[in-house]
Order: structure tokens, then C-alpha cells, then sequence
């Protein structure tokens, strides 16, 4: 009898090492991972002709209008829903321009690309007329985009509450509008789970 217990042992644990094993690994494989965000191209969609009435004096102003294409890499194995929010723009440590991500949702371990209409504004361009002179006979601009991404992933009926915090610094030709550089940083907070 004793025997058959030392026997039994040995399988008994092996079942309970391989079993703490696979759990490991399917924590590991779950566990929420940063999205990846990356401009792929900037276009120029056109000029936008406007008055300025913050002044006393009606000043005619020009805005550009750019499209840019962004691809976002979702590498977690649910998928998510996130909510429309803004993207700001900065020139030289001033806001530029803005541009509006709409709200959706994206697969798991799936890649997208996003086409996203940012509003640079004129008046603000022409207070860095200098260096945005300068920047164009360099055929190198320096911008910095800012956003923060709500929203939330779903498994059956549990939903889980997420914050993507994305800083970009990019450098742009600004003549042809090519992507030289680019470098983002993320930062994801999760909701604790109740």
C-alpha cells in the first residue's frame, strides 16, 4: 500500500506543477500590454480661409488643414472600445493646431490605420514666422503631439477601464511633409478591477 502511495506522489505533483505552469503562461499572455502608435505619413488636405475677431481689427487668416494617417497596434488578446477625444499639436512649446479622433473600436492583437484631420492654426503660425521660415529652408520642423485615449475592454460581460496617455515628438520635412522621425512614448493606466 505504501508503494502505491509514493506512486501516486510524484504524478500528483507533476499534475499540479504542470497546472500552476499553465497558468503562468496564460497570465503572462494575457496581462495588458501598451498599445503601439506610429505616424505613418502626414498629407495636406488644403487652406481654410477665416476673420479673426479677437482683435479690434478684422485680420484676415489662413489655417491648414493636414491628414494624418496613423497606425495603432492593438497587441492584447481582447478587443477594445475607446472614446473620441482630442489630439493637440505644439510648435515650439505653443499649441499649433488640434485634431479630433472619433470614437471606435479595434480588434484584438489586430492593426489599424487611422486617418485623423488636424486644424493647424494661422494666426498661431504667423507668431513663429521666424522659425517656421527657418524650419522650411532646413527642411526640418520639430512638433510635439499630446493625447490621451479613454476607453475600455471587454471580455463577455466584464468591462475594464483603461487611460493610454501618448506623447510624440516628431520631426517633419515641411516641405514635402515626409516623417523624418518619430518617437512616442505611452503610458497606460488601468482601472483597478472591482
Amino acid at each position: 500500500m505504501r508503494d502505491l502511495e509514493k506512486k501516486a506522489f510524484p504524478a500528483t505533483a507533476g499534475a499540479v506543477a504542470l497546472c500552476c505552469a499553465f497558468a503562468g503562461v496564460t497570465l503572462f499572455r494575457i496581462r495588458p500590454r501598451d498599445p503601439i502608435f506610429e505616424v505613418l505619413s502626414i498629407t495636406f488636405k488644403g487652406f481654410k480661409f477665416r476673420f479673426c475677431t479677437d482683435s479690434p481689427l478684422l485680420l484676415a487668416i489662413i489655417d491648414a488643414e493636414l491628414i494624418l494617417s496613423i497606425k495603432v497596434i492593438n497587441p492584447n488578446v481582447l478587443p477594445i472600445e475607446y472614446t473620441s477625444t482630442v489630439m493637440d499639436i505644439f510648435y515650439h512649446g505653443d499649441l499649433l493646431g488640434q485634431a479630433k479622433v472619433d470614437e471606435g473600436s479595434q480588434d484584438a492583437n489586430s492593426q489599424e490605420v487611422l486617418k485623423v484631420v488636424a486644424k493647424l492654426d494661422g494666426l498661431e503660425m504667423t507668431n513663429h514666422l521666424a522659425q517656421l521660415v527657418s524650419d522650411v529652408k532646413n527642411r526640418e520642423m520639430n512638433l510635439h503631439s499630446v493625447v490621451t485615449i479613454k476607453g475600455n475592454a471587454r471580455l463577455w460581460k466584464w468591462t475594464h477601464a483603461f487611460e493610454v496617455h501618448v506623447c510624440s515628438d516628431i520631426k517633419v520635412d515641411p516641405v514635402f511633409l515626409d516623417v523624418l522621425e518619430q518617437e512616442n512614448k505611452v503610458q497606460m493606466q488601468l482601472a483597478p478591477v472591482i
